[in-house]
């Protein structure tokens, strides 16, 4: 069995005896499974990482089931295989740490369904106020992608900015993290992420 906790975008194994943050995501490993605990108190950006090292994990060994545990809801079968205790606690993940990259171009891309029912996608300026209801966007920040769902946004809408990360996510080798988030539902963290890379953004555009 191996045991690893989500720390930002890397998986760091552990030894017994085993601790779990209440603010974290971990990753247990067994023959025939791999579990992936969520604390209580942890957010999206922890959650998604540790979906991704599951299916890391998995690629490796295509018999192997995913399974999604949360604190306190924990299966007999799980507590078997495990001694653990939860103690409070969180490790701060990548939108509270924001990775600057000083060459690359970020994007805000607006998806919006016209009246005839074409599809038309276009750039517009990253900042929290770009963001309706009515439409989806997709939030290119290079290693970190989202898709945004306005409330009131269209199916097709939502399939196309869909659609964007997912090409993005191949173009790059499989390397971004592609969040899908709701309007009212961002992760903590998320306006900062959009200042953040909206000042970055601002300053590549000055170099150029």
């Amino acid at each position: 069995m191996n045991v690893y906790q989500v720390i930002r975008k890397k998986l760091k194994k552990l030894q017994e005896p085993y601790k779990f943050n209440n603010g974290d995501v971990y990753l247990v490993i067994t023959p025939l499974n791999v579990w992936i605990w969520i604390g209580s108190k942890s957010f999206a950006d922890d959650k998604a990482v540790g979906v991704w090292g599951a299916k890391v994990v998995e690629e490796g060994n295509k018999e192997l089931l995913i399974k999604t545990i949360s604190e306190g809801d924990e299966p007999e079968e799980f507590k078997s295989i495990i001694n653990f205790e939860v103690v409070e606690g969180d490790t701060p993940g990548f939108l509270k740490h924001f990775e600057k990259k000083v060459d690359i171009d970020y994007k805000l891309l607006r998806i919006i369904q016209r009246d005839d029912g074409e599809i038309e996608t276009k750039e517009v300026p990253i900042k929290m106020k770009s963001f309706k209801s009515g439409d989806t966007f997709v939030l290119d920040a290079w290693d970190d992608i989202y898709v945004w769902i306005g409330k009131d946004s269209q199916v097709r809408e939502k399939y196309e900015a869909g659609k964007i990360a997912r090409k993005l996510d191949v173009e790059r080798k499989r390397k971004p993290f592609v969040y899908t988030v709701e309007e009212g539902q961002e992760p903590e963290g998320f306006k900062e992420f959009v200042i953040e890379a909206a000042r970055i953004d601002k300053e590549l555009e000055k170099k150029k």
